[in-house]
């Protein structure tokens, strides 16, 4: 009798460790590993189907044409800082973000936008984003954690934020260079930002531009130009600041140099 009930016990038991093994294993983080030489059109794309939130998608080096929807809570990463290159066909976002997704090392470049973003909790990192026939970043709604990146070159402003009431994390260690508008152009702010580290350089109209000054705090900011509206408070890092390279490096004796709030440069650290 007591062996009958001994039995029934590990059974049971055996069960629930069964249903537990499949439900760990039903939501496991993947890798998904992506190379534009061997998969074809759209590798990126492809491979985001079958990605769960969670899941890292890891890009090896080369160019990827195509347009990408990062799924929420899914990882879109380069291990070697701008050696994956994702391309835009001029028409459309190159990259948007979902809820609780991430971008980080990747080049954006050639679309109407390079990186688009409107959903809580997504996060732009180590990127370069370049060469857009719009803005660099476009984002409502919800403005993403933008870290450690270089905005340079779009033909309208760096980073557009409209109708923002939820912000996601500082703007912080970000070169933002010779955009064809506005370094940051703001609009409807209902929420404080913290720009942190940051280096404007040669941006056409106007360093930040917003009606919203209220809602910003400001810190360890360099301005090139002084362009009229919002101007450095800091008589110190007031000049030029001179790159090495695509705006990757500051060059030896530059402004901003290790005066970042780290201990590292204002502005993209590499």
């Amino acid at each position: 009798m007591q062996l009958s009930k001994n039995i029934g016990m590990f059974r049971n038991l055996t069960v629930i460790f069964i249903l537990f093994a499949m439900a760990t294993t039903a939501f496991a983080q993947e890798r998904i590993y992506v190379s534009p030489a061997r998969q074809g059109k759209s590798p990126i794309s492809n491979a985001m189907v079958s990605a769960r939130a969670g899941d890292t998608i890891i890009l090896a080096d080369g160019r990827y044409v195509e347009d990408v929807v990062v799924q929420n809570g899914v990882i879109l990463y380069s291990p070697n800082v701008f050696g994956a290159h994702i391309i835009g066909n001029g028409r459309e976002a190159v990259v948007r973000l979902g809820r609780d997704s991430r971008i980080s090392g990747v080049r954006v470049s050639g679309g109407r936008n390079g990186i688009v973003s409107s959903a809580t909790g997504a996060v732009i990192e180590n990127c370069y984003i370049h060469s857009n026939n719009g803005s660099g970043i476009l984002s409502t709604n919800h403005l993403p954690a933008i870290q450690n990146t270089i905005i340079a070159n779009n033909l309208n402003s760096g980073i557009q934020a409209t109708s923002i009431s939820y912000v996601g994390g500082e703007l912080r260690n970000l070169t933002i260079a010779q955009n064809r508008r506005n370094g940051i152009e703001i609009d409807g702010l209902r929420d404080n930002i913290v720009i942190r580290d940051v280096i404007f350089y040669r941006n056409s109209n106007r360093a930040i531009q917003t009606r919203d000054r209220e809602n910003l705090n400001l810190v360890n900011l360099i301005i090139f130009p002084e362009q009229g509206g919002i101007t450095n408070p800091d008589p110190t890092l007031i000049g030029r600041p001179r790159f090495t390279g695509n705006f990757w490096k500051l060059r030896d004796g530059s402004i901003g140099q290790k005066r970042g709030t780290s201990g590292k440069d204002i502005g993209f650290v590499k």
